[in-house]
């Protein structure tokens, strides 16, 4: 029996990083010692995750003095728990083209830089098996794949990228399975292990020169003339910029900038590897599959052949990791029949927090002269966290933030923070766990 204590943290996302099986594939790190002393910086970045560890890095190569705070160590929150994706498609078009240029500039950003995960990774000699495997969109019915087709083939061109039409052969080549007749294949795409890169990510900026502090909470921010103070437990930092990258992990030291979003608890499991049966039957091409228009069992297989499925979890049992891992394997079944008698055996459960905002773009915000925030990613923070980064890197080098391909925008509280938690986990994922059950999905 998990304490209620433990329950309540798998329920808001809150569990141990030890948890993760990012984590635990990882040697350990070695940490980060807390800061205990005062300390003057030209740019103060609180949040060591994606978005956090790629600022740093970028600031440091430009010969920036930066400091990284870190309330526990590196990789802690939503960068060391997510499912591992490499998504190199835009989510959603219209938040992009509502952009005073009509998304122009960013779409060119995105285009030469959405495989930014896997040449940060070679550059920096970041072993974080970060693989360009491609991402495949599985379909069931011909109409989602007549839909989904025409944007992803709108998208690829205006991005220079190559996707593929798959019919049911192709599609049987890739996945291994029948279920799927119809997908769309992206070859930019693919996996990475988040929390490896992210703390590879710290590591090099470190080498660089930036200063790293974990267990060093920022506990008060205090305007000092035209610079800010901010204190942590036994120490203190004076700089002329402050950027937060606490993605939905943000506490009260800038109210505004943690209402920002609507906060929802995920899930992610990773299995034990793949029996050697299964190792080329279950997507004998590697690439990340999701589904359309519903993607219930997101699955990536790692360079171990371990399989790692992500999803919402339950309200009632936020904790019961093998109640979610019974509802991964009858999809596994389902889709894989070989694999029905063949054991199949649960490794880590974890939950994370994911913010959502009304538009599905993260949020880059001025909260006052040299106060900023770098937050609010959700499903493809693994390509817009670290690309964000380096571009607000640059426009804070340049000093023209004003240039950016991306608004820079008033931080605004949500009026109510629980709506995303209460329609999506409350109502469209039990909705489409039994639509799928009763194979209507």
């Amino acid at each position: 029996m998990i304490p209620n204590r433990d329950v309540a943290l798998y329920d808001t996302g809150e569990v141990p990083i030890e948890a993760s099986g990012w984590r635990a594939v990882s040697a350990p790190p070695a940490g980060y010692a807390s800061l205990e002393q005062d300390l003057e910086s030209d740019v103060l970045i609180i949040g060591a995750g994606l978005a956090g560890a790629s600022l740093a890095l970028h600031l440091a190569e430009a010969g920036v003095e930066v400091t990284l705070l870190e309330a526990r160590q590196p990789g802690w929150g939503a960068s060391g728990r997510n499912a591992g994706h490499v998504l190199p498609m835009v989510k959603d078009m219209r938040a992009i083209e509502s952009f005073a240029d009509g998304g122009r500039a960013f779409l060119e950003l995105f285009g030469e830089h959405h495989r930014l995960p896997f040449t940060l990774a070679r550059r920096h000699g970041i072993e974080c098996d970060a693989a360009e495997v491609g991402y495949l969109h599985a379909m069931r019915s011909k109409g989602a794949f007549e839909r989904f087709s025409r944007q992803a083939v709108a998208q690829a061109e205006r991005l220079g990228q190559r996707v593929e039409l798959l019919d049911g052969a192709a599609m049987r080549e890739q996945t291994g399975s029948r279920a799927y007749p119809f997908g769309v294949w992206n070859a930019a795409g693919g996996r990475i292990n988040p929390y490896r890169f992210t703390l590879g990510m710290v590591a090099a900026a470190h080498r660089l020169g930036a200063r790293v502090y974990g267990d060093s909470a920022a506990l008060t921010l205090t305007p000092e003339g035209r610079r800010w103070r901010v204190e942590t437990a036994r120490g203190s930092v004076r700089c002329e910029r402050v950027v937060l990258c606490t993605n939905a992990y943000s506490g009260d030291l800038v109210p505004v900038l943690a209402g920002g979003c609507y906060p929802l608890t995920a899930y992610a499991l990773m299995t034990q590897p793949l029996p050697r049966e299964l190792r080329e039957v279950i997507m004998p091409g590697r690439a990340v599959l999701a589904q359309e228009p519903v993607d219930l069992n997101p699955l990536v297989v790692d360079g171990q052949h371990r399989l790692i499925m992500a999803s919402i979890p339950s309200r009632r049992r936020p904790a019961d990791a093998a109640w979610h891992f019974r509802h991964h394997l009858r999809w596994l079944h389902r889709t894989w029949p070989q694999s029905r008698h063949i054991e199949l055996s649960l490794a880590h459960y974890w939950t994370g927090r994911v913010a959502l905002r009304d538009q599905a773009f993260p949020g880059v915000y001025e909260a006052a002269p040299g106060l900023y925030g770098l937050m609010h990613f959700n499903a493809w923070g693994n390509i817009m966290a670290p690309l964000l980064g380096m571009r607000l890197a640059q426009g804070l080098v340049e000093d023209r933030l004003d240039r950016m391909p991306f608004p820079l925008m008033p931080p605004r509280a949500v009026a109510y923070p629980g709506k995303q938690g209460l329609l999506i986990r409350r109502g469209l994922i039990p909705a489409a766990r039994m639509a799928q059950t009763l194979g209507m999905i």
